[in-house]
């Protein structure tokens, strides 16, 4: 079940709503009702996998409390049963997501494997990298001792499951959460900020995201040689905004939605696009991810606590893995590749050069980094290695020198959304990072006044996007709908 679809906004969400706040508060009545429905929700299309989770779950339970419980385990026991947890979990990911390019691509060249290459792809397990993650988060917190244990399998359970983060993140750790599946505290102003959070969110992927995917798919699904300028540099950018909307906008639901059920997730984006470095790009975009391969690989690699040289490669490596992490794909490889040696290079001249940056106006230095961001998203989205090369050819102009804009046509797609689209880009951009934000609600003690003088100060935006919100439903049974990019992920 996916958060753009009627059957989810119309049906499963108010029934869940309504019920959840039904059940009584104390003790750990809405703990389960939150995790019937999250099953519930993943079960919606393949409900044959959500048993095997549930087994998997459990082992990782049964894992985790005797790393936390048993004292008379000794430490190098305790880490032996968390890097069994670890290897299994990895295990099931490689198996549910890579076992066929690992034999066709992998094994089968290097003569390695000789046997009948499967056909088709893996079946898929709803979430299954962010689903890792979680878990690999759980075992390492419990033998850490980060985060409070849970009191039951249900509440283990709960952290795996619970739908807002289930499909697409963001990657919540658990000693983040598993304080508050325990205990949480309830307000209608904290709702209120998950209701709107949520409506700005299904806006920016009905109305935005999808809009420019409709001139992203029809460019990169041209040949090579049908490719003009013109249409190479739209179909790039197209796909660098869709793909920020697109997993910005779902992030935006997940945290309203989490809002709303009492919780309070980390954000995930901080305004990518108006960097200035790559290191700072990383920083701002897709913040859950950085944050997980910083804390569980990059600083048990050594971090920035041994020479320079291992320094680099362990840099190198977690965005190696990243890379790998997003898809059974040569060309999500490289692109790990591509960014863990801008971030290297980046990393010397700075060591370097400490100064270096004051001699490059901002102006330049955001052009040199969003150009940089381009042609790496174009290694992202091409379908190989062979065609992203050519389709980057073609954008520097090594392949043709005339400058043919696309059909008009091309970039406009649905007529009847295209001013939505417009209007929508130029309200969110004036909203600090495209999401309506209020961090002074956030971060600190709750009140309906403070609920009030947000809305008095902030009511044409409140306001707008309602509407917005209103007609991207209207716009959700359109054509030209699509899934969630990270869907796949």
């Amino acid at each position: 079940m996916l958060f753009t679809t009627p059957i989810f906004l119309f049906f499963f969400l108010p029934i869940f709503i309504s019920l959840y706040y039904l059940c009584p508060a104390y003790g750990e009545w809405r703990n389960l009702f939150a995790l019937m429905g999250s099953i519930v929700f993943f079960s919606w299309g393949e409900p044959v996998y959500v048993f095997l989770l549930l087994a998997f779950v459990y082992f990782d339970y049964l894992l985790s409390k005797a790393i936390s419980e048993t004292s008379a385990l000794s430490l190098a026991r305790k880490k032996t049963l968390l890097c069994l947890g670890i290897f299994l979990n990895v295990i099931i990911l490689i198996a549910f997501k890579y076992t066929t390019f690992i034999l066709t691509d992998i094994l089968y060249p290097l003569k390695l494997y000789q046997g009948e290459l499967p056909q088709g792809t893996e079946p898929l397990l709803l979430g299954i990298s962010f689903i890792t993650f979680h878990k690999i988060s759980y075992l390492v917190d419990s033998f850490k001792g980060r985060a409070t244990p849970p009191r039951s399998f249900y509440d283990c359970a709960l952290y795996i499951f619970l739908f807002p983060q289930l499909i697409a993140g963001p990657i919540i750790r658990y000693h983040d959460i598993g304080n508050q599946i325990q205990k949480r505290t309830y307000h209608s102003s904290l709702f209120l900020v998950g209701f709107f959070r949520f409506c700005v969110g299904f806006s920016k992927k009905i109305l935005i995201a999808d809009q420019l995917g409709f001139v992203a798919d029809r460019v990169f699904s041209l040949p090579i040689h049908e490719l003009s300028l013109g249409a190479a540099w739209a179909g790039a950018f197209s796909y660098m905004l869709q793909i920020y909307f697109d997993f910005s906008g779902y992030s935006d639901m997940a945290i309203g939605l989490g809002a709303m059920m009492g919780f309070r997730f980390p954000e995930n984006f901080n305004q990518p696009y108006l960097s200035k470095s790559i290191s700072e790009f990383w920083r701002r975009w897709h913040i859950s991810l950085s944050s997980w391969m910083r804390l569980y690989l990059y600083i048990p690699l050594g971090g920035n606590r041994t020479s320079k040289f291992r320094a680099f490669i362990n840099l190198w490596i977690v965005f190696l893995i990243s890379g790998f992490w997003h898809g059974a794909n040569w060309t999500f490889i490289a692109w790990g590749a591509y960014y863990g040696f801008f971030l290297c290079l980046e990393k010397y001249c700075s060591e370097l050069y400490p100064n270096l940056k004051d001699y490059f106006p901002d102006l330049l230095r955001f052009a040199m980094t969003m150009v940089i961001i381009l042609f790496g998203w174009v290694l992202f989205r091409s379908p190989t290695f062979t065609y992203a090369l050519g389709f980057i050819k073609v954008m520097l102009g090594i392949t043709t020198l005339k400058f043919n804009p696309p059909p008009w046509g091309l970039l406009i797609g649905n007529r009847d959304l295209f001013l939505l689209f417009l209007g929508s880009i130029i309200v969110f951009f004036k909203v600090p990072g495209t999401t309506l934000r209020l961090p002074t609600w956030w971060h600190s003690a709750w009140s309906e006044t403070m609920v009030i003088q947000g809305i008095r100060q902030q009511s044409f935006l409140f306001a707008a996007t309602v509407v917005l919100f209103v007609l991207a439903t209207m716009g959700m049974f359109s054509s030209d709908y699509t899934p969630f990019l990270y869907f796949r992920f």
